[in-house]
C-alpha cells in the first residue's frame, strides 16, 4: 500500500470550514493586535519609531490581504475533491478557490 492515498478526499461542506474560519481569523487579529500594542508602546516610551517598527507596520497589509484570501478559499473550497455530484457553478468556484490558494501562500511568504 502507498503512503498516500490516490482518491481524493470528500468535498466538505461550508458549516465544516466555519471553525477553521474563526479560528484563522483570531489568530490574525491577535497578531494585529500584538503588533499594534508593541509599536503603541514603542512610540508611548520612546516617542519615536525605529525602522523595524514601520516595516512590522508595513507587514499588516499582507497579513490581512492573505487573511481576506483565505477566507474566500474556506468558503469557496478548492478543486482537490472528487467532482461528482457537484454542480458547475460549485466547480467553478472550488477552481477560483484552488487559484487563491497561490495567492495567499505569496502574500504568506511577503509576510
Amino acid at each position: 500500500m502507498a503512503l498516500w492515498g490516490n482518491a481524493p478526499p470528500e468535498p466538505r461542506t461550508r458549516d465544516a470550514n466555519y471553525p477553521t474560519l474563526l479560528f484563522s481569523w483570531w489568530c490574525t487579529i491577535f497578531a494585529a493586535c500584538i503588533i499594534l500594542f508593541r509599536c503603541f508602546g514603542r512610540k508611548v516610551r520612546t516617542d519615536i519609531l525605529f525602522r523595524e517598527d514601520k516595516i512590522i507596520l508595513w507587514s499588516l497589509i499582507p497579513l490581512f490581504i492573505r487573511m481576506a484570501l483565505v477566507h474566500v478559499i474556506l468558503i469557496y473550497g478548492t478543486n482537490n475533491v472528487d467532482p461528482t455530484g457537484l454542480d458547475a457553478t460549485q466547480i467553478y468556484h472550488r477552481s477560483i478557490g484552488a487559484r487563491l490558494v497561490l495567492a495567499a501562500r505569496i502574500f504568506y511568504a511577503m509576510l
